[in-house]
Parts: C-alpha cells; sequence; structure tokens
C-alpha cells in the first residue's frame, strides 16, 4: 500500500487543507462582521427608515458638514495619538526591562504588575484614576510635597490620555518584547567591539531591527484607544467629547442613521492610519529584506 493511500487526508490538495482550517474562523469572525457593516450602511443611507424620510445621503452631509463634527474627530484622532506616542515610550523601556530579567520571581512579578490593569472593570478603573488624579487625590498630595501644583487632571484629555495608557499598556510591551527576543545578542556585541557607543548601539542595531514590533504595538494601541468609550466618557464627564461618545449618545435618542454614519466614519478613520501603519511595516521589513 503507498504512503498517500495509507494517509488520504493527503490525497487532497494543499490550498483545499488550508481552506477546510481556515473555514470555520473565517465564517465565525468574517460573516457577521459583514452582516453588521451592511446594516451600518443601510442606516447611514436613511434605507431602513421608519419615520418616512427619504432614502439618500443627506445625513452624512449633515454630519460632515457639521464643524463640530470635524472638531470631534480630531479630537478622537488626537487623543488616541497621543496616548500612541505616550504607551510606546513607556513600552518601550518596558519590554527591555522584562527582556534582561533572569530571576523567575522578579519575573513573574514584573508580568503580574504589567497585567493587572486587565484584571478589573473598566469602570472601577476609571473611578481608581478620578480618586488619583482629582485635585485632592494622591498624584496632586504627592506633586504639593514637591513644591508643584495641584494640577487639574481630570474632566480634560489629560486624564482621558492617562487613564488610556494604563490599560493599553500590555498590549504594547508584547509585541515590542516579542521582536525583542529574536534579535540575536551577536549584533550588539559585533557593534560594541567596532566601538559603538550605547547610543549609536541603540540608534543603529536595536532600533531598526526592532521596528517592525514598534509598529504592530502601534497599530493595537490606536485601534483600541480611538474606540474608547467608558474612559473618555468618566474622565472628560462630557468636556471631552469623542465620536464613540456621540454614537452612544445617538443611539440614545434613536438616531439610527447618524449613529451609523457616525461609527461608519470612526471605522474608516482607524482603518486609515492603520493603513498608513501597515505600509510603515512593510516598508521596514522590505528594507531589511525579509
Amino acid at each position: 500500500m503507498s504512503g498517500a493511500a495509507a494517509r488520504p487526508g493527503n490525497a487532497l490538495p494543499r490550498w483545499m487543507r488550508v481552506s477546510l482550517l481556515v473555514a470555520p474562523g473565517f465564517v465565525l469572525v468574517m460573516l457577521p462582521f459583514l452582516g453588521a457593516m451592511t446594516t451600518l450602511g443601510a442606516y447611514s443611507l436613511n434605507i431602513n427608515s421608519t419615520d418616512g424620510s427619504a432614502a439618500g445621503f443627506h445625513v452624512w452631509s449633515r454630519f460632515l458638514g457639521d464643524p463640530f463634527s470635524w472638531k470631534v474627530i480630531w479630537t478622537s484622532v488626537r487623543i488616541a495619538a497621543l496616548a500612541t506616542v505616550f504607551t510606546l515610550l513607556l513600552a518601550y523601556p518596558t519590554a527591555a526591562a522584562l527582556l534582561r530579567l533572569r530571576n523567575p520571581l522578579f519575573t513573574g512579578l514584573a508580568y503580574v504588575a504589567l497585567f493587572s490593569p486587565l484584571l478589573m472593570s473598566v469602570v472601577s478603573r476609571s473611578y481608581g484614576w478620578m480618586l488619583l488624579l482629582s485635585e485632592t487625590g494622591f498624584v496632586n498630595a504627592l506633586l504639593g510635597q514637591l513644591g508643584l501644583g495641584p494640577y487639574r487632571l481630570i474632566f480634560n484629555e489629560t486624564g482621558v490620555i492617562i487613564a488610556i495608557v494604563h490599560v493599553i499598556m500590555p498590549y504594547a510591551v508584547l509585541p515590542i518584547l516579542n521582536i525583542m527576543t529574536q534579535v540575536p545578542g551577536l549584533y550588539n556585541e559585533a557593534a560594541r567591539d567596532l566601538g559603538a557607543s550605547g547610543f549609536t548601539l541603540f540608534r543603529r542595531v536595536t532600533l531598526p531591527l526592532t521596528l517592525p514590533g514598534i509598529v504592530v504595538a502601534a497599530e493595537i494601541v490606536f485601534a483600541l484607544s480611538i474606540s474608547a468609550f467608558v474612559t473618555p466618557s468618566l474622565l472628560g464627564a462630557g468636556r471631552v467629547q469623542t465620536l464613540s461618545q456621540m454614537i452612544y449618545e445617538n443611539i440614545g435618542l434613536i438616531e439610527w442613521a447618524m449613529a451609523a454614519v457616525q461609527a461608519i466614519v470612526l471605522l474608516l478613520t482607524a482603518l486609515a492610519v492603520l493603513f498608513v501603519l501597515e505600509r510603515v511595516n512593510r516598508s521596514t521589513h522590505a528594507a531589511k529584506g525579509d
């Protein structure tokens, strides 16, 4: 009996075997997504209107023609971009420190501290930050001991960004740490042997090799930041308006068409930024010859 006859599964072409493996996940993820996008598109064009208004692009015109809408879009992008930048600035040295830990106990404690924000609900976490950042809270009390403050750290973009950075740090650390583990130590040793300083080693060797991980982390962090709802609602207290909040408010007002338009704009805005970041990621791989 031949090997092919003994293993009848191998008679299927490779592309078919791969398709069969991918099909369940594709059906589970993509079909609900496509169904939701189709529904949003129909609502945004007022096709499902029950008040007798005509279908068309008039809801789009009303939203895009309002200067306040563009202000909210810019606020959402700005908060997400700043949260992404600050998260990466904190996540990179954190990942480097985790990579250098050798003691299993310290490594475990470091991971517990890193992932602890994900162990509590977003509402509890946001209220905790409101207490810490209030004018009589711990942060301002500590700054007062240094002769600084008090500063207004809540009910504005500052508090929103701080709270967002706190919760999305793990999502940035992991891809950066993963790419750091793939950098051969011989590269650093060779650079030092050639007389490279610490800064030159980082700028010419470490940073370029870990840039793909940084870009992936930026993609994840930006997508999570621009779609955040609870944190801007609580720490912004209505003074920081984002697209996610506008969507929620219009759903509460039964303004389905406007909420659908805003949801599509939010998705397209996030996809546009992610597309740019992915192009950067591809260019870094091409430069490395991958």
